[in-house]
C-alpha cells in the first residue's frame, strides 16, 4: 500500500481498493494503521471535503526503502529452495496465469 500511495500521490482510498483489489473497509483499516505510525497523511480534496487524498509522509517515504529490503530479503528466503531455472520456470508461469485471467498489475521484479 505505501508503494501505491508513494507512486501516486493523491490518490483516495476508492482508488487504493480498486489498484489493490481490496475492499473499502481493508483499506480504511490499512490506513487508519499506516497513518497511526504516521506514514500516510490524509488531506482533503480543495473544494470537496468529502475526499480524502493520500500521500506519504516524510516518516514514510524514509521507510518505503527498508520495508522493500525486507520483502526482497523474504522473497529470497521463501525461493531459496527453487533452483534458478526453476525461479524462471515459476515466473513464466505465473506471469501466462495473470495474463489469462487479466491481472494487469502484477509486481514481477
Amino acid at each position: 500500500m505505501l508503494c501505491q500511495v508513494g507512486k501516486r500521490p493523491g490518490t483516495t482510498p476508492g482508488e487504493l481498493a480498486a489498484a489493490l483489489e481490496l475492499t473499502r473497509g481493508a483499506v480504511s483499516r490499512i490506513i487508519d494503521k499506516l497513518e497511526a505510525k504516521n506514514w500516510i497523511a490524509r488531506s482533503a480534496r480543495p473544494g470537496d471535503n468529502r475526499v480524502q487524498l493520500l500521500s506519504l509522509t516524510r516518516r514514510g517515504d524514509g521507510i518505503l526503502p527498508r520495508l522493500a529490503e525486507i520483502a526482497d530479503r523474504s522473497d529470497l528466503d521463501f525461493f531459496a529452495g527453487l533452483a534458478t531455472d526453476e525461479r524462471v520456470i515459476l515466473r513464466r508461469l505465473l506471469g501466462k496465469l495473470a495474463q489469462f485471467h487479466q491481472i494487469g498489475d502484477v509486481p514481477i521484479d
